[in-house]
């Protein structure tokens, strides 16, 4: 078996990505465009709607990080996605346990949920384990490397991010407290463990100084929460105070942040690759 350090993705890392695409993309589907029908085609009914689609947008986001590993050519692009999605599958797997008098086991839509978190906490950092053996480490050809104002802030909001998280899963009704829109302890920590996955991936992505390997986590983040706003926008009446609030503040301003960082970095690189 070719393990030497080429950059290339293993078959069995892009089998995996073409099973779990079309499972996101559908979760997305049901999630973002019919939230009022989790009860009867999801894992349990979820209320209100934006924390819906708020998990939709989430999985549109990782769709498109296991669809470049499907399609891509090179591991480290998508390599720092695999660890933030395993703390993210042991948090649904946990929670889902926690509050396991919630679901109805013979829903089908639940034991898919239950299956895929499962499998999901063992069989992706398998997947990392065993690829990360392909990465040289040096960037490719025409990359450029990252400055370190944007490494810094990256990974000083990934460990902001990481702590807020692990508060909010051990302690829902804290989160149920200040969150801006109604949550249950359920959706509390899976909220938590949604912003457990932003905050493992700004701490590994940051280590990485190549902006080769972090186009597709920040097309990620920035396609799921640009849906985030929008379906703020369509369900105005989910939040307590109104859409002037702290965290769809913050959402536009990191928006914001990602887009100019995102063009600086490719005009560097388009730069790169002229000269």
């Amino acid at each position: 078996m070719n393990t030497q350090p080429d950059d290339h993705i293993f078959p069995i890392t892009r089998l995996v990505a073409g099973i779990v695409v079309p499972v996101l993309v559908l979760a997305f589907i049901i999630l973002y465009f019919f939230p009022e029908l989790s009860g009867q085609r999801f894992a349990w009914e979820i209320q209100p709607s934006m924390t819906a689609m708020f998990m939709g947008a989430g999985y549109l986001g990782g769709a498109w990080l296991f669809a470049n590993a499907l399609f891509g050519r090179r591991w480290h692009r998508v390599a720092a996605g695999f660890l933030p999605v395993t703390t993210f599958t042991v948090a649904m797997l946990l929670a889902t346990i926690l509050h396991w008098s919630r679901f109805d086991i013979r829903h089908f839509p639940f034991q898919l949920w239950l299956g895929l978190y499962i499998l999901t906490p063992f069989l992706v950092p398998w997947l990392w384990l065993r690829n990360r053996v392909t990465d040289p480490g040096t960037p490719e050809a025409q990359d450029v490397l990252m400055p370190s104002l944007p490494r810094w802030s990256l990974g000083l909001l990934g460990a902001f991010l990481f702590g807020f998280a692990l508060f909010g899963f051990v302690s829902p009704t804290w989160l149920l407290s200040i969150w801006i829109w109604k949550l249950t302890p359920l959706t509390a920590r899976v909220l938590s463990g949604w912003f457990a996955l932003l905050g493992v991936g700004g701490l590994v992505i940051s280590r990485d100084r190549r902006w080769s390997a972090w186009r597709v986590g920040l097309q990620s983040i920035g396609l799921w929460h640009l849906l985030v706003v929008i379906a703020a926008l369509l369900n105005p009446t989910d939040f307590t105070a109104g859409l002037l609030n702290w965290y769809l503040v913050s959402v536009v301003l990191v928006l914001l942040g990602m887009l100019v960082l995102f063009v600086q970095m490719e005009s560097r690189r388009k730069k790169a690759a002229a000269g």
